[in-house]
């Protein structure tokens, strides 16, 4: 697994696949407590046509911990375009899950243009309602003792029984080897974020996937906040899937067969 060297972190990740005739590459961004093995099957269908990479965020799987144990949006969306610059990358497809799918719109947020196309899965950019769920259970999520019995039940609520098992082990060996404290870290924002702030970041995120085409696929119908993306980001396109929360990997055909359509208008 080849590795970029940052100034305070070492990164892994994977590449394979050539992208032929104009094709962007596709960058595979993984979720909280994930790890990039999550898209390998995904990425083995895909890399027949096009360049795959798919980076471990720092301190998941394979990649280091940053030396000044800075987690901030801002420092992992520049890993990502860091990586993209190293490999010769101009204008990638985004396609993030979960926390991923964060990222990617963060990047787009910061850096209009630099993504040819974003594709989030199965998470809601308008953070406010997440933000307060999370709020209220703070004192356990920042607890060293509590934090993985909280990261468990979560992750199991949000499993179907279409995740197959494999998948299951898979996901949950990533879940139990993140260290506490980072899983930690990357929510530090639902915690210091005003709710003025959170509302801001909101609304930028959701602005942003108007920089670029864009699609959300989320597991559930949620018209509130397919409202609010119509509104503040109206080209983006939204999908349904029935499943859990890992839909790439509990109806795999269909996430595919969406993320193929997309990628032929892009």
């Amino acid at each position: 697994m080849p590795e970029l060297v940052r100034p305070t972190v070492t990164l892994h990740y994977e590449d394979s696949g050539a992208s032929s005739g104009g094709a962007p590459t596709l960058v595979f961004l993984h979720g909280w407590c994930d790890g990039s093995p999550s898209w390998a099957d995904t990425i083995a269908e895909f890399s027949r046509e096009y360049r795959c990479i798919a980076p471990d965020m720092r301190g998941h799987n394979r990649s280091g911990q940053p030396r000044d144990f800075c987690y901030s949006a801002e420092a992992l969306s520049n890993d990502v375009v860091a990586l993209c610059q190293s490999l010769g990358v101009a204008h990638p497809v985004l396609i993030g899950h979960s926390f991923g799918g964060y990222l990617a719109a963060e990047t787009a947020r910061r850096l209009p243009g630099f993504a040819r196309a974003v594709l989030v899965e199965d998470q809601l950019l308008d953070l406010r309602g997440f933000g307060e769920q999370m709020r209220a259970l703070e004192a356990v999520i920042r607890s060293a003792e509590n934090h993985m019995t909280f990261r468990t039940q979560l992750y199991d609520s949000m499993t179907s029984p279409l995740m197959p098992p494999e998948s299951r082990a898979l996901i949950s060996r990533m879940k139990d080897q993140t260290p506490v404290e980072i899983g930690q870290a990357l929510w530090a924002p639902l915690f210091e974020f005003t709710p003025e702030e959170m509302a801001e970041r909101s609304d930028l995120l959701m602005q942003a996937l108007g920089n670029q085409p864009s699609l959300t696929i989320e597991h559930e119908a949620t018209p509130e906040y397919h409202a609010t993306l119509a509104r503040l980001a109206p080209d983006a396109a939204t999908r349904v899937i029935d499943a859990g929360h890992w839909i790439h990997l509990e109806r795999p055909a269909d996430f595919r067969a969406e993320l193929r359509d997309f990628l032929s208008a892009v």
